[in-house]
């Protein structure tokens, strides 16, 4: 055995030896009672680029159509069944809970048998209900768990098809009393989907209020889509959100970042918002409607006074699809692409 000290011990023993004299050095200095500082304000350096202070933003479950987007109902495009009752397990596409952001269901009013997911001919997507008619029981559909405020105005459309012999209605419900609802009534139902309009005012503060949609008659009649949104939501979003966004005044924002663009396809979130097919996102186990896509995401940006910073899907994506989309959002009127995105982009989101 040797009794030699290990160099390693010898080079610790000195880095110790001279922390504690500095440590005395230091303790010996006299501190002055005050601190001055010379600025020269005559000196500037370039000013700090915008990139340096960003956001990225991504179809995280419900965050985009919960705090950005205006839209109130969920599931406004039908993607899942319309029962009265719950699945035994909530698997994942019928809409699951997931950290406490369980979607809003359509449930049927009348009995189960009445509302049929009609995979024939849908409006969108791969389904729509369709609602057998009785001549004097209401029957057809049912969202509640809406908040709404007392004074507030409400705008929306809806599109309709079924047999002439039945008279469909929509209604906004505030209450369990008679007159604690406001009703639209369409006659001039056809065999082809045709969007009809309307307008609601709530008399009342609600935060469990329904939409519902029922109709008498003969036969039958689809709902295609619905869409119910405040009249002060600026581009389709939502006013105090988009306040707030542009308060922290952020260079650029990357749109639509995240797991989700890897299994999105960006050529179902253009063109017309009610015909943009609804699509399963696997990345947060959640259904999303592909009303906010590409040319929202431009509106956003413009709300917010900041830059877009565009992504590509490098998931399942190609090259192609990537190409195409740069084209979309850049390419002059003369190309094929670029005329569409020129286009879209001066047509209002929720037309």
């Amino acid at each position: 055995m040797t009794t030699e000290t290990p160099k390693h011990a010898l080079l610790a023993a000195a880095m110790c030896f001279a922390c504690a004299a500095a440590h005395g050095r230091s303790a010996d200095m006299q501190i002055p009672s005050t601190i001055v500082a010379t600025i020269d304000v005559q000196q500037t350096a370039p000013p700090v680029s915008k990139y340096e202070f960003g956001m990225v933003i991504e179809h995280t479950r419900t965050l985009i159509y919960r705090s950005l987007w205006s839209e109130m109902l969920d599931d406004r495009k039908f993607f899942f069944p319309i029962s009265s009752r719950e699945p035994d397990v909530p698997a994942p596409q019928q809409g699951g809970p997931i950290r406490n952001m369980q979607l809003r269901k359509w449930r049927p009013v009348g009995p189960d048998d009445v509302v049929v997911v009609d995979k024939d001919q849908p409006f969108v997507g791969d389904q729509s209900p369709r609602i057998e008619l009785d001549s004097s029981t209401p029957h057809g559909i049912r969202q509640s768990g809406l908040v709404l405020v007392k004074g507030k105005k409400y705008t929306g459309r809806i599109y309709l098809r079924g047999t002439p012999a039945g008279k469909v209605s929509i209604s906004l419900i505030w209450g369990e009393g008679e007159n604690d609802r406001q009703t639209v009534s369409f006659t001039a139902v056809t065999k082809d989907y045709k969007k009809f309009p309307f307008n609601f005012t709530s008399q009342a503060d609600a935060s469990a209020a329904s939409l519902e949609i029922v109709g008498t008659g003969i036969g039958n009649f689809h709902i295609g889509a619905v869409s119910l949104m405040p009249t002060d939501n600026v581009g389709g979003f939502r006013p105090d959100t988009i306040a707030l966004l542009r308060q922290l005044h952020s260079g650029m924002w990357r749109l639509p970042g995240g797991n989700f663009a890897s299994d999105w396809n960006w050529y179902d979130s253009v063109g017309d918002i009610d015909k943009r097919p609804p699509m399963f996102d696997y990345a947060w186990n959640a259904m999303q409607t592909n009303d906010v896509g590409m040319d929202e995401f431009m509106t956003l940006c413009k709300l917010i006074d900041t830059e877009p910073y565009i992504t590509v899907n490098a998931g399942f994506g190609d090259t192609h699809s990537a190409a195409e989309e740069v084209e979309y959002m850049n390419g002059s009127v003369n190309s094929r692409l670029g005329l569409c995105g020129h286009t879209m982009a001066i047509l209002s989101p929720t037309t």
